[in-house]
């Protein structure tokens, strides 16, 4: 049995390392971690690697002056050493190869490029040593191979170079290699290349060649010097992979990046990526930019009467007529569900927005077939339009404006299209009636907590609830969270109002336990501006002691970015908290940009899953790979998950395959006043306490 390739994995950052090492072991690779460059020639006496995965800067002893150490040595010279660094300079590229590296990768690590990168470092290594061996294997490897004499003449190929190159054995020997030279290299590619190959004897890298048939192809080329008993070189070994089908896939997965799997259209991303290239074109030249935003009308009736299905044709439809309004060198993008956008990036005066926005309108009024259905379908849309400079300078807040105008014109009745400067007084006036009546809620007690069930995915035992803010306004009725407590953010108000949820919500507790039910976990949302302020933790313990509930019943949510803004502020005030029995979750987890390291060094015991990704856990593969990379990436962590918005059988079944350990969504049951939550305990088992 052939051992598996051996891999040195040299990093200080330990996250980093450990994430290398579970990278290269799923791949079927065997991983020694290693933390500084003199660790990892002091274990070259133990045992040599088949290939070193070196960060270039670390304490102790760097990459580089490792990599110069092993290189001095004749049996570990030849070792590939694959240098990762943050820098991506030339000057760090040129100390990489100069002191031996056989190439670099950045941070942060693409992990598909990676992993190609490792298997063809790889497949040199295993092809350098077949060199040496019978010439059948000379003749049957895949990679091309091909010998020259030291002035670059050749002396012999193998089959996989005719393969690769289409030229035949007879037409090239005797050749210079420039025979096959692509010319898009310059002769300072070129210097440097045979200054490499002469000082050193190897030359690894990325090289464009050209076919007998004409075209261009990338190959992975590493080069070898053969020396003769004086030391002179007498011939050089070229061996060479074909990276046309890795620079399509890399491509594509380039493309699908930016783009909406569903419709081909730019996605959110790409479309900022462009908006914020036109806004920098335009002051360049002291133009404008228009902006519209589109969201459908009546889709949500088709969506779920029919089905999703049903609703992704004819959201392709919509995508396909919606171009046609459009000419060169304007862009349609899916912004998400069932909005879109449009960039004009070159826009003369505002009257030409208005008239695309009319034609769209106008598009629309056509009706739409879907496979499968005899009826025709009707959407209308609402259409806001932003103008830059006027609406915002910055792609932030141009998008805010442009989505202003657009639920402007969903007030206007629908089916129209409103710009934003004609909405802004209305809007203003809106916000200060909100932001007076919000301050008067608390002393006026409008606030109420509803209380959503949290169920064990094994038992399907009740375990707890999530504590969630509701507001009964005496004119307005009830109004949700989303629609008050940015303007609480803004305001300030959401300290106060946190303090009142907290409060709250302890006391809550502390009437069920009178009542004779039993205990469960209570979460409670923390804004980052409630969780910042210097006395958050004296707080939290002051009304613990106050309502006298029992600490380890108490779960404080935070965001992502919350727990990754000023991280060592955060980890005192979470470490004081645990120390304190008090439960603690990070909230609406993949997000943000969590940082693997502190969610290792924090002291977290759940992550909960957004819902956004479980949605389409059962029918979107990349939301249900997210999902179970979440899972996995807890566990590891030793961390608790709960997914969030789970409503259908098949999510939950999906979550249970794959290890989830706690759900709640309207599966179970929609958020519910105490009372009603008080009743769905007496009917429900409630998981026993462990302690």
């Amino acid at each position: 049995m052939i051992n598996p390739p051996f891999f040195f994995v040299v990093d200080d950052d330990a996250v980093t390392r450990l994430m290398l090492c579970r990278f290269l072991e799923q791949l079927g690779y065997v991983t020694q971690g290693l933390v500084n460059g003199k660790e990892a020639v002091a274990a070259l006496d133990e045992s040599l690697p088949d290939l070193i995965l070196m960060d270039a800067k670390m304490p102790v002893m760097d990459g580089f002056e490792a990599l110069s150490i092993m290189k001095k040595r004749a049996d570990t010279k030849n070792i590939p050493v694959l240098m990762i660094t943050g820098l991506n300079d030339d000057e760090s590229v040129d100390q990489a190869y100069a002191a031996g590296a056989a190439d670099f990768i950045t941070k942060p690590i693409h992990w598909a490029i990676l992993r190609n990168r490792v298997r063809y470092l790889l497949k040199d290594v295993e092809a350098e040593r077949q060199l040496y061996l019978a010439s059948t294997v000379f003749n049957n490897t895949a990679e091309g191979i091909v010998v020259t004499d030291s002035q670059g003449f050749i002396q012999s190929v193998n089959p996989a170079f005719s393969d690769i190159t289409g030229y035949g054995a007879d037409e090239v020997l005797g050749n210079n290699m420039n025979k096959v030279s692509s010319g898009r290299h310059s002769k300072s590619f070129y210097k440097k290349f045979w200054e490499s190959l002469v000082v050193t004897g190897r030359w690894q890298g990325e090289f464009w060649n050209r076919r007998k048939d004409g075209s261009t192809f990338p190959q992975w080329v590493t080069i070898s010097a053969v020396r003769g008993a004086d030391g002179k070189c007498t011939n050089y070994v070229g061996v060479f992979s074909d990276l046309s089908t890795l620079k399509e896939t890399e491509a594509n997965l380039l493309y699908l990046s930016g783009h909406d799997t569903l419709t081909d259209l730019p996605n959110r991303h790409l479309f900022q990526e462009r908006l914020a290239l036109a806004l920098t074109e335009s002051k360049e030249r002291d133009g404008r930019v228009g902006v519209m935003l589109l969201d459908l009308d009546r889709f949500k009736v088709v969506n779920e009467t029919l089905g999703h299905d049903k609703g992704d044709q004819l959201l392709v439809r919509v995508g396909r007529r919606l171009v046609k309004c459009l000419s060169q060198p304007a862009t349609l993008g899916r912004m998400g569900g069932d909005e879109f956008g449009v960039i004009l990036p070159r826009l003369n005066h505002s009257q030409e927005a208005a008239h695309i926005a009319q034609e769209m309108l106008e598009s629309l009024k056509k009706p739409f077939s879907i496979d499968g259905e005899d009826m025709e379908f009707f959407v209308g849309a609402s259409i806001g339009i932003g103008l830059a400079p006027l609406d915002g300078e910055d792609v932030k807040t141009l998008l805010k404006s442009t989505d202003a105008a657009m639920y402007h014109a969903k007030e206007q009745g629908r089916n129209n299209y409103q710009f934003y400067r004609n909405d802004l007084n209305t809007a203003s006036m809106a916000r200060m009636l909100m932001e007076s009546s919000l301050r008067s809620a608390l002393d006026k007690e409008e606030f109420l907590l509803y209380f959503q069930p949290q169920m064990d995915v094994k038992t399907g035992n009740l375990i707890g609830a999530e504590a969630l803010i509701r507001w009964q306004h005496p004119l307005q009725g009830m109004i949700m969270p989303g629609e008050f407590i940015s303007l609480a953010e803004e305001t300030g108000l959401i300290v106060p109002m946190g303090e009142w949820a907290l409060r709250s919500a302890c006391k809550q507790m502390r009437r069920w336990n009178k009542a004779g039910l039993p205990s469960v976990r209570v979460a409670v949302n923390l804004s980052g501006i409630q969780f910042k302020q210097p006395d958050f933790t004296e707080l939290v313990l002051k009304v613990i002691s106050e309502t006298g509930v029992e600490h380890r019943w108490l779960e404080l949510e935070l965001t992502e970015s919350i727990a990754m803004g000023d991280v060592e502020e955060t980890f005192t005030k979470l470490v004081q908290l645990s120390e304190s029995n008090i439960q603690l979750a990070i909230d609406d987890f993949g997000t943000g940009f969590s940082s693997l390291s502190y969610l290792k060094r924090f002291p977290i015991g759940t992550l909960k899953i957004d819902r956004s990704f479980v949605r389409n856990c059962t029918q979107d593969l990349e939301d249900a790979a997210l999902v179970r990379a979440i899972i996995g990436l807890a566990h590891s962590l030793g961390v608790s998950v709960i997914a969030e918005g789970v409503e259908e059988k098949e999510q939950l079944a999906f979550l249970r395959d794959h290890g989830c350990n706690e759900i709640q969504g309207y599966l179970y049951s929609r958020p519910l006043p105490a009372k009603e939550f008080a009743t769905f305990m007496k009917n429900n088992p409630v998981m026993k306490d462990e302690e």
